[in-house]
């Protein structure tokens, strides 16, 4: 059966497609730049398309599985609104706004994942967006600290540049993920063909984490970002410890011998950066301290009903009496009130802003919440558990092609693909980012993603 091939790209085109993606990762976290996104999509588009025209696509259903999941959302989202609609005026402004932004991104996406997936080493300038976001991040934090002459300032994030913490955490997680991805491919190749160290990229990665964790321990302080950040870059370190044990078995002792210390420094450097920036953020957050306990609590909605309207009925306590943390208590008990929606009310109610604010009302006549602040589970509030199987099923096959080609791949796109999908389920299961520009970025990841691992082109 006949790959995936393409015919001969222009390279002022390709970069010009690669730069706009870039761009778009740089400005999508960043607040009032809806009128330069919206610009960039279209000219985005214009590029995708005539990129898109000059493939042929394999016929293999399984590398073709994400794109035709994603497409069949977008197909749900207008059946739903044609059919099962509860606000067809809100509903039909959201289709005008953000699905219609989130198919031309993904459009873009695609188109970008299939010259990346041609030229891999361009994917460090998409990583370069991100990275460029984060230090105009640092750059206004510096400044608000001259002003006040506070390193911690809790509240900064909502006149950062950033605007709120999603936005902070779901582009966090996509440079960390990715790094991830590139430097277990990198160690590999270290490994395999005795390579060096790659300092000028390194550091650039290296630098790039150090900071995001900066950003979610200090600048924004953010319990989600610094959570999953913990997980991809424990899991990472795990991952390269388990391969050079793995290694070890198949070499001489001396080979063993040259390579410990680059191995030591490429295990430690992340693994005392990492232990730096959790202690110190176990120091300004107390939302740790009793964390387990509060959830137990939480998940008892009918039992301790104050996550309705915390404001008035205030907050439960601990076995010690002490309140929960408050943080904690009401975003795991809106959790459990979101599952509970889901499971009453299956094909959604076609909103991605605040469905469960609508559909808890029909249990709970009293509660005042507005989100499960949990993506997925706002995500299946607002378009059902068909909605939620097209998405989740489009990143989940993206991770099962990945693994396939892990150890047969030229290029670091297999394991990119593995980490930042992964990082996407995380940071859509524990944070608030199932509305707008976030829909977006979902969709051009998921694109790219899918692009960057079709399967390499071979002779007809």
């Amino acid at each position: 059966m006949r790959s995936s091939t393409a015919n001969s790209s222009s390279p002022i085109l390709d970069f010009s497609l690669v730069a706009i993606s870039s761009i778009l990762l740089l400005i999508w976290p960043i607040s009032n730049t809806i009128a330069l996104r919206n610009g960039l999509l279209i000219a985005g588009t214009i590029l995708a398309l005539i990129v898109l025209k000059r493939f042929s696509y394999t016929k293999n259903l399984l590398s073709l599985l994400p794109i035709s999941l994603s497409i069949g959302m977008f197909i749900w989202v207008l059946v739903h609104f044609l059919f099962l609609s509860q606000d067809p005026i809100l509903q039909l402004h959201e289709l005008g706004s953000t699905w219609k932004r989130s198919f031309l991104a993904f459009l873009v996406g695609g188109a970008t994942g299939l010259v990346v997936r041609q030229r891999p080493h361009q994917a460090n300038f998409l990583w370069l967006g991100i990275y460029a976001s984060f230090l105009f991040l640092m750059a206004d934090y510096l400044i608000a600290y001259t002003q006040t002459g506070q390193v911690f300032m809790p509240r900064y994030y909502f006149v950062s540049p950033f605007g709120n913490k999603i936005n902070t955490v779901i582009m966090g997680i996509i440079f960390i993920s990715a790094v991830c991805g590139s430097a277990a491919f990198q160690y590999r190749k270290m490994n395999v063909e005795k390579m060096g160290i790659r300092l000028g990229l390194s550091a650039f990665w290296l630098s790039g984490i150090l900071l995001i964790l900066f950003s979610y321990t200090t600048i924004i302080d953010t319990r989600n970002g610094i959570g999953i950040a913990t997980i991809l870059l424990t899991a990472w370190i795990v991952t390269i410890l388990l391969t050079k044990l793995s290694s070890i078995k198949n070499r001489p002792s001396s080979n063993f011998n040259t390579s410990y210390w680059k191995s030591l420094i490429v295990l430690a450097v992340p693994l005392v950066v990492l232990l730096y920036f959790i202690q110190g953020h176990l120091q300004i957050n107390r939302g740790w301290n009793h964390f387990f306990e509060d959830l137990h609590i939480a998940t008892q909605i009918d039992r301790y009903p104050q996550w309705q309207n915390t404001p008035q009925l205030g907050y439960p306590k601990t076995a010690s009496g002490e309140m929960v943390y408050p943080n904690n208590y009401e975003r795991a008990a809106w959790a459990t009130a979101g599952i509970d929606s889901i499971a009453k009310n299956p094909l959604g109610y076609g909103l991605l802003e605040h469905s469960l604010e609508r559909v808890i009302k029909k249990s709970y006549p009293n509660a005042t919440i507005k989100s499960a602040h949990s993506a997925w589970i706002d995500y299946g509030l607002a378009f059902g558990i068909p909605g939620l199987m097209l998405t989740l099923g489009a990143l989940i096959s993206i991770i099962s092609i990945a693994l396939r080609q892990i150890h047969t791949s030229t290029s670091p796109a297999a394991l990119i693909a593995i980490w930042v999908s992964a990082g996407l389920l995380l940071t859509f299961t524990f944070a608030e980012v199932s509305s707008k520009h976030s829909i977006e970025i979902l969709f051009f990841s998921i694109a790219l993603l899918s692009a960057m691992i079709f399967p390499s082109a071979d002779p007809s």
